[in-house]
């Protein structure tokens, strides 16, 4: 399941209270707007669009529900992508706001870019 831009467009953290970590509450809020029972948690990573190491925000707009049954682009995978842009980053290869812009728009399309195509084993 990809995040539905209208309900997670991606938020950079601009103030402190964008940083507040993520609670249950949020988390309810999430699959209330992506229509998934709570039932279903354990199914689910509720994950920043834009990576907090990346300076996602902890609000509602830069989350969303993440199968973990996805394959091949799943929560792993996600979590491999920043790695990897945190490594370009530093090494002046790209920019904290170019990595940001790419992973908003599409996250598996960044990864393809940057780490190559993924295929079923």
């Amino acid at each position: 399941m990809m995040p539905n831009r209208k309900l997670t467009p991606g938020k950079v953290a601009r103030r402190d209270k964008d940083r507040n970590g993520v609670t249950e509450e949020m988390e309810r809020k999430v699959f209330d707007r992506y229509h998934i029972p709570w039932r279903r948690r354990p199914e689910f990573k509720v994950d920043h669009l834009i990576p907090a190491e990346l300076g996602g925000a902890d609000t509602i707009d830069n989350l969303w529900p993440q199968s973990l049954s996805t394959k091949p682009y799943g929560a792993q995978r996600k979590e491999l992508l920043t790695r990897r842009l945190l490594v370009r980053i530093a090494s002046g290869e790209m920019t904290l706001a170019q990595a940001q812009k790419e992973i908003r728009e599409d996250w598996i399309s960044c990864f393809v870019d940057h780490l190559g195509i993924v295929y079923l084993r």
